[in-house]
């Protein structure tokens, strides 16, 4: 059957949301939702996968963190998401400044899969 690997997080934007629903279009879309209202652009993310299918939502992540900024302020993608593995545990995927860093997760968040 395989190891599930549970992922959730979001995405928020600074005018880059045509070119990350682009992204996104171009690769598995399901799992990602678009917010409407309110003052934050964004992007969310909850599904659950095979292991072996991990990379490719990463890829999407790290594309999407690239984007360049579309404001004089720079202000580029940034986002977190939470990827809990059956076996080896849960990391984070802190998106910032361009890339996407992935740790292991702090224990603090250990309540989100007990």
């Amino acid at each position: 059957m395989g190891t599930w690997v549970y992922l959730r997080g979001w995405l928020e934007f600074h005018g880059q949301r045509p070119a990350a629903e682009r992204i996104i279009g171009q690769g598995e879309a399901q799992g990602w939702a678009f917010p409407d209202g309110g003052w934050l652009d964004a992007a969310c993310y909850a599904r659950a996968v095979r292991a072996h299918e991990v990379g490719e939502v990463l890829d999407q992540v790290r594309r999407i963190a690239a984007l360049p900024a579309t404001d004089d302020d720079d202000d580029r993608v940034c986002g977190l998401f939470f990827a809990f593995h059956e076996v080896d545990g849960q990391s984070e995927w802190r998106v910032r400044d361009g890339e996407v860093v992935v740790n292991p997760a702090p224990t603090r968040y250990d309540y989100l899969w007990r």
